[in-house]
């Protein structure tokens, strides 16, 4: 259980909803990892907690040996279609980022875009994606920061379902010090950027429906809660929406940071 009040790290809460609707929103995040990991023909490239496979389509577009592995079969069916509608070479399996299959430096790069981040066994996770790199491959990561808009958001999911207020423990992924001491003792460099992304919405009643709907942790926080209860937090992040809103004309456009990494295997 996390500052969301949910457990982001079990499979059942992003089978819920439909995670494809909500990743289909920044496939260019994952197209701007694998530009910033310096992705290269013929590279071995995992993607973990692929999703509906964002970045590993992205990966195999720059015509590299690409792998994707999440634990939602529902989310690989999903990747597996684009893959196919796209004619692009993916392999998607079944895995848990904390106890992958790979032996040990069986991949040049490693990725993951808001994927990796909700494992629950953080320490575990980062020692995985080390050891199935290669020594000088590469670790590139997307995670939402824990005071953008996206971490801000998990924060006040969690203050209506558990009253928890602290961060959200997945975010930290999102901070420099944090991957510091997950990846730094292992790797020769790490280069970190803070990123924005941009959600736009017809308008925040459009944001705060698309969410609920779509995206698992909203959708077992709205379930766990009672109508009046789900009622409250609807007003709330209504509100949120709409003061961090920097649209001109009624629509809804939210700028949310995340942390772009890589990280080069000592």
């Amino acid at each position: 259980m996390d500052g969301t009040g949910v457990d982001t790290g079990d499979g059942a809460t992003w089978a819920s909803g439909d995670y494809g609707r909500v990743g289909n929103l920044w496939p260019l995040i994952g197209e701007l990892l694998c530009e910033a990991a310096a992705i290269r023909p013929g590279e071995r490239v995992l993607d973990v907690a692929t999703g509906t496979g964002n970045t590993a389509l992205a990966a195999a577009r720059r015509f590299a040996t690409v792998t994707g592995v999440d634990y939602v079969p529902e989310l690989l069916e999903h990747a597996t279609a684009r893959a196919a509608a796209e004619g692009l070479p993916v392999s998607f399996e079944t895995g848990d980022a904390e106890r992958m299959r790979f032996a040990d430096a069986s991949f040049d790069v490693a990725v993951s875009t808001f994927g990796v981040q909700y494992v629950p066994d953080q320490d575990r996770a980062a020692a995985e994606l080390l050891r199935v790199v290669r020594p000088g491959g590469r670790i590139a990561l997307a995670s939402w920061s824990p005071d953008g808009f996206l971490g801000e958001l998990l924060r006040l999911v969690g203050a209506h379902t558990s009253g928890h207020t602290g961060p959200a423990a997945p975010t930290g992924w999102g901070t420099e010090d944090h991957l510091e001491k997950l990846l730094g003792p292992h790797v020769s460099a790490l280069t970190c950027t803070e990123r924005r992304w941009l959600f736009r919405f017809p308008g925040p009643d459009a944001f705060v429906s698309y969410f609920r709907a779509y995206f698992g942790p909203l959708t077992l926080a709205y379930e766990a809660l009672s109508p009046s209860a789900g009622d409250g937090l609807t007003t709330d992040l209504v509100r949120y929406v709409t003061e961090h809103d920097q649209a001109p004309d009624g629509t809804v456009e939210v700028p949310s940071t995340y942390l772009q990494a890589v990280a080069v295997k000592a």
